[in-house]
């Protein structure tokens, strides 16, 4: 977190309060030595310079005798009763954690939105690798994504293939078998445990599993924002065209990109997923060992670690704006209503007394001073700006720069 110093200066009724405050703020140039007491408030706007009062208001005290100065205090400090330094506020600004750079990663670099993760639910992901079962290899590199993806990123989980049986009698039922585990949603619980709910048991339907997973994502304009995970130990066996299905995904209105890890595939099969992937804007990678397994998860999360990033950088920078803006709003507010009341107050005062017939000889020496008051509160509104404008500049630029460091 970047937080700025405090703005305020001495307290105008007790005069001292918090001497590492005062410290804090005297390094920022903003303290100046205020008169204690209400009657120095009508000289002093708490922090502004010396020099930033009004130029009628000083001159029209120019000839103002002690006497009458010190009338003129008096009778001004009766309706300053509101303290400036609650106007200017210290803003916090975020400064993201950002994670390191690992490998290169599966997939653009661009913060995702939704994702949808779809598993082969053939027959043939029984099989096995290094030991472990495809399926088993599946579920786990599933939840290890699942488990890396930034918390507002959608994802929803489905399965192609798991109906019926691998034989020709099954086939008709597996074909037809897309089923939705998971709906899309930011309940990654739920999400994890719908993975243990794929079974290996039917044919491999990929391109009515890539269609049913572009049915829950949404419009887009940008390529990327939505990514399909396709996890498969084969190629299409169901007469679907999974690459024009893959195309047409990635170049219509869900601008969706389709990743695909293939598992202990032969280089045909591997070509026509390849292909898939292609078409879909993606990547793809083969695991025959555990040793590729291993490599392919360091890219997902690598991918995961990118999108997180990128989302926390937009997040801190959007909201460090926000922060500023706010600031800055509620400080002019507070000024101006304060300036407000108190001219409110003076001069219904003075209209009041002048309608009784009382003369009040040091009403415009007194309305002077709360000019100055005034103008000095304008001029520390000013330089207030100016300090938490620069602060935000500067948090962005070193947000960029720490992105940049780890990108």
């Amino acid at each position: 977190m970047l937080p700025l110093l405090s703005r305020q200066c001495s307290d105008p009724v007790t005069s001292v309060r918090d001497k590492q405050l005062k410290k804090q703020v005297m390094r920022m140039g903003t303290l100046r030595h205020c008169i204690p007491g209400f009657m120095a408030l009508a000289l002093c706007g708490c922090g502004a310079s010396k020099d930033a009062g009004n130029e009628n208001g000083s001159a029209a005290l120019t000839g103002a005798s002690p006497g009458e100065l010190e009338k003129a205090h008096s009778y001004v400090g009766q309706f300053i009763t509101d303290n400036p330094d609650r106007c200017f506020a210290d803003a916090v600004l975020d400064r993201p954690q950002l994670q390191a750079r690992t490998n290169d990663g599966l997939g653009p670099r661009i913060p995702p939105v939704r994702v949808v993760v779809a598993i082969d639910g053939s027959g043939s992901m029984a099989g096995r690798i290094g030991g472990q079962t495809k399926l088993d290899l599946a579920r786990n590199s599933v939840t290890r994504f699942i488990d890396g993806l930034p918390s507002s990123v959608e994802a929803s989980l489905l399965v192609f293939g798991q109906q019926g049986d691998n034989s020709d009698a099954g086939k008709t039922r597996s074909c037809a078998g897309v089923d939705i585990l998971a709906p899309m949603a930011n309940d990654r619980a739920g999400l994890g445990a719908a993975v243990s709910r794929v079974r290996a048991v039917g044919w491999t339907p990929l391109a009515a599993g890539l269609a049913r997973a572009e049915a829950l994502l949404a419009r887009s304009a940008s390529p990327g924002e939505q990514v399909i995970y396709v996890v498969s130990d084969g190629q299409e066996t169901c007469g679907g065209d999974p690459v024009a299905t893959a195309r047409r995904i990635n170049s219509g209105a869900t601008r969706a990109i389709v990743n695909i890890i293939g598992f202990g595939l032969p280089s045909s099969e591997a070509a026509a997923l390849k292909a898939v992937s292609g078409a879909g804007g993606g990547n793809f990678v083969n695991v025959n060992s555990r040793a590729d397994y291993d490599r392919t998860l360091d890219r997902v999360r690598e991918s995961n670690r990118q999108a997180s990033n990128a989302i926390r950088q937009s997040n801190a920078v959007a909201g460090n704006a926000v922060q500023t803006s706010t600031a800055l709003s509620s400080a002019a507010v507070c000024v101006s209503n304060i300036i407000s009341t108190e001219n409110v107050r003076i001069s219904n005062d003075l209209s009041t007394r002048a309608v009784r017939g009382e003369a009040v000889p040091v009403g415009q020496a007194a309305q002077a001073l709360l000019k100055e008051r005034h103008a000095k509160m304008e001029m520390r509104l000013k330089q207030y700006r100016a300090e938490l404008q620069n602060d935000e500049l500067q948090a962005r630029k070193s947000i960029t720069v720490e992105a940049d460091a780890v990108r």
